[in-house]
């Protein structure tokens, strides 16, 4: 299976996978596999002054925020990444893309377009909306209103990084975010870890709510196979049998 982190490897970029003690998910990937570049999680605070041009972080449970544990625990870990890295004095040449794999089993008020279907019909692409939080000293603050999906976050280390298509359509066709790094750092650096956070005062007028965009297309298409990195394929995947 092709892969992000192979794939900067491969073009001669450094990379390192900070995991839980299963080594998930990077252990999946034969190319990946038992790599002197997988670390565990704590390490990337040590390595902050020295992180290579991609860095993937995992945490084992309870600081993953699966339930049930206490997502404090979990945000806790990710700020002390930040934090450590600010003080290495890399906040202004650092891109952080933090998001998550499940939303919380919580109803949403806007219901997301079927544009990928599994072979047995379950939805793919657009599913229960997840966060992504995208920041760092040149990143242009704001919400962005565009459709994507996770694949976007593939996509945006290929930009950033001027890697080639990585062979996987979904991925390289998917809508960038790299467009939202300004050339010459402007946010002020994220509060040190521990610090006290004071909510700001809600704008007066409030800011009229931007419409959100209609949905990239207007009917759902099959996925189509899994291309190989060394060109052969696999069957398009069914979803978990759903009783």
């Amino acid at each position: 299976m092709p892969s992000v982190l192979g794939h900067a490897g491969d073009h001669k970029l450094t990379w390192k996978a900070y995991t839980g003690s299963s080594s998930y998910p990077v252990a999946f990937y034969q190319q990946l596999a038992g790599s002197a570049n997988i670390a565990r999680s704590d390490q990337i605070v040590i390595d902050a002054g020295q992180l290579p041009a991609l860095s993937m972080v995992w945490h084992d449970s309870p600081y993953d925020e699966h339930p049930v544990a206490d997502v404090n625990k979990g945000q806790n870990k990710i700020w002390q990444v930040v934090d450590a890295v600010v003080k290495a004095g890399h906040w202004d040449d650092t891109v952080f893309l933090l998001t998550w794999d499940d939303w919380g089993g919580w109803d949403d008020h806007v219901v997301t377009p079927n544009v990928k279907h599994a072979p047995d019909g379950v939805q793919l692409a657009y599913g229960p909306r997840v966060p992504l939080l995208m920041f760092g000293g040149r990143v242009k603050p704001g919400i962005d209103s565009r459709w994507n999906s996770h694949v976007s976050i593939g996509k945006t280390v290929l930009d950033l990084l001027g890697l080639p298509a990585l062979g996987v359509a979904r991925l390289d066709d998917a809508v960038t975010l790299a467009d939202l790094v300004e050339p010459v750092a402007s946010v002020p650096p994220s509060p040190a870890f521990g610090a006290t956070l004071s909510q700001p005062t809600s704008p007066t007028p409030a800011p009229t709510p931007t419409p959100v965009p209609q949905p990239p297309v207007a009917s759902s298409a099959a996925v189509g196979p899994i291309t190989l990195r060394d060109g052969t394929t696999l069957p398009p995947p069914n979803d978990q049998p759903v009783k």
